[in-house]
């Protein structure tokens, strides 16, 4: 049989001329103002805008009679002005064809499977191993024991089902506790699932409660702010104890009067130009189990 040899890839001449190709045109630039550009100091064949329908997709096309008329309007308009914007000229690359594409062979037929032999290729279905699967687990699970055929073949689907997922449920009992065993030894005491309410107690006779303090401030900083009065401490509360401030603060006077008096002459007070809130800390509960111990909270 005869090959047939492959097309060459062939350059298409335009039968237009040559062109050059013309970008970043106004979208109000028309062809007629294009072609009298380009005709300085060549007239052209033709002067193309590409468009989309009716709207003009910013670039087009002018043709000119020879290869050497283009260069020279390539060279002489490209970076120029036409309709307000700086167009973008060049020679346009000829048009390339393409080779087509060689059409592919045929597939080869499938072998076909007569009749005779059909039962010994059917492909097995996904049931018939599954109950293979289930017959092979029942064997193992039967072994050593006492039975019958009739009893084994007695047992449905459903029931095998029904100890898997029984199963499952034991082994993940079974990781639960593991997994509690090994935070003991480890160390780690589990966590409660639910946390103990606070109980408020009673308002505290010499505390304040001092909030939006500036967050660069320490207990040094408080303590300051009160120097006018008899302060048995300060304290600003951070998070994870020493970790950054949470703005605010606890500040424990003498007695009860020093107090008063913090209500009554810092009702206005600032700090880093940031006003304070500053009223009467509570005394937080314990529950029975910690019977005796208080502390102190807004």
């Amino acid at each position: 049989m005869s090959q047939d040899t492959a097309p060459t890839t062939q350059v298409h001449v335009e039968e237009d001329g040559h062109k050059v190709f013309v970008g970043n045109l106004s979208f109000q630039t028309t062809e007629a103002e294009l072609s009298e550009l380009f005709s300085k100091p060549t007239p052209v064949l033709r002067a193309n805008i590409i468009t989309r329908g009716t709207r003009p997709l910013g670039y087009g096309f002018v043709a000119y009679e020879t290869l050497a008329q283009a260069e020279q309007a390539a060279a002489t308009h490209d970076k120029t002005e036409l309709g307000g914007r700086t167009i973008n000229v060049e020679v346009a690359k000829p048009k390339v064809e393409r080779a087509p594409r060689a059409p592919k062979e045929p597939k080869e037929p499938k072998e076909t499977v007569e009749a005779g032999d059909a039962e010994e290729v059917k492909p097995r279905s996904s049931r018939s191993r599954r109950n293979r699967k289930a017959g092979s687990r029942n064997k193992t699970r039967n072994e050593g024991e006492e039975g019958t055929a009739e009893e084994v073949a007695a047992e449905t689907p459903a029931e095998s089902n029904g100890e898997a997922k029984e199963g499952t449920k034991r082994r993940n009992r079974n990781n639960r506790k593991s997994g509690r065993k090994g935070a003991a030894a480890a160390g780690e005491t589990e966590k409660p699932a639910h946390s103990t309410p606070r109980i408020a107690g009673p308002p505290s006779k010499t505390t304040v409660f001092v909030a939006n303090l500036p967050f660069a401030m320490n207990d040094d900083g408080l303590k300051a702010l009160f120097a006018e009065f008899k302060v048995a401490s300060a304290h600003v509360v951070r998070r994870h104890g020493n970790g950054p401030s949470k703005g605010f603060g606890f500040v424990e006077l003498v007695d009860e009067a020093e107090q008063l008096k913090v209500l009554e002459q810092m009702s206005n007070a600032q700090a880093d130009g940031r006003d304070l809130v500053i009223k009467i800390a509570l005394s937080e509960e314990q529950p029975a189990e910690a019977e005796g111990e208080t502390t102190v909270t807004a």
